[in-house]
């Protein structure tokens, strides 16, 4: 069985909760819409993209201020976030992405170096924004800047449909876990690792998984994981597979007791 494309499993999901997708995209020049429309029906759910590349195209299709780009910049948190809600707004969507980057050869600075992409997304009552140095070519910057805007996508619409689950189930968040976001990769055997987590807005590159282990909860069990960051610091997370929802142990004794055993 082909393992489904990730634009294919956003499709489904925008599919099933009713909503509509716009994008505002500068350095990836319409890519992720490429990758969005690649998906069959997917005009079911994708309402169009504006390529807004340079700075009069985003003030005048996406209502970016000319203050917002001469304070940061084209490739700035405050930029991508103006950009998204434009595109929304452009378009009537309930969700906008945009991304602006320096893909380089040129055009890099020491504190805005070549590589650096800014991804954002806007939806009702939500905003988020990250930041990405992406290694390569140009070509090779705008494709790993499409795939992370569509990662950080998937990851909102799972954080919905978890959402969903919940209040339908009236259950209370575990005791003693904060949630988070996580990205995983996929062995061929079908294992799951991650590869970097978000709390409190922040990112965290992981080097390394540790031991894994189950703690029964009622009638599931949570799967508990210890990884490593970039900053060689140890981590516990949690996976509630009844809720499809991670957790960050951020108990420090819990923490200790997990490295003991």
């Amino acid at each position: 069985m082909t393992e489904k494309l990730i634009e294919e499993v956003i499709g489904e999901k925008l599919r099933l909760l009713g909503l509509k997708l716009a994008t505002a995209e500068s350095c990836t020049g319409g890519l992720i819409g490429h990758r969005i429309t690649n998906a069959p029906g997917s005009s079911e759910y994708f309402l169009g993209g504006v390529t807004a590349y340079a700075y009069e195209a985003k003030v005048k299709l996406l209502g970016v201020n000319w203050d917002t780009l001469a304070r940061h910049g084209a490739v700035s948190q405050e930029t991508v976030l103006e950009m998204a809600r434009g595109a929304r707004a452009a378009l009537g969507a309930d969700i906008g992405v945009s991304v602006s980057g320096i893909a380089g050869p040129g055009g890099g600075m020491p504190e805005k170096p070549v590589g650096l992409t800014w991804i954002g997304l806007s939806a009702d009552e939500y905003e988020t924004a990250r930041s990405f140095v992406f290694p390569g070519e140009r070509s090779q910057v705008k494709e790993q800047a499409a795939e992370q805007a569509l990662h950080l996508l998937h990851e909102y619409l799972m954080k919905i449909l978890q959402d969903v689950a919940r209040d339908q189930r009236g259950l209370p968040d575990p005791k003693g876990l904060e949630a988070i976001e996580v990205t995983l990769r996929f062995d061929p055997q079908g294992q799951s690792f991650p590869i970097q987590f978000v709390w409190r807005e922040r990112v965290y590159p992981v080097t390394s998984s540790g031991r894994r282990w189950q703690i029964q909860d009622g009638n599931h069990a949570l799967l508990h994981i210890l990884v490593m960051t970039i900053e060689a610091q140890t981590y516990e997370l949690v996976f509630d597979p009844l809720e499809l929802r991670w957790y960050l142990n951020t108990s420090q004794t819990g923490l200790q007791k997990a490295l003991s055993t």
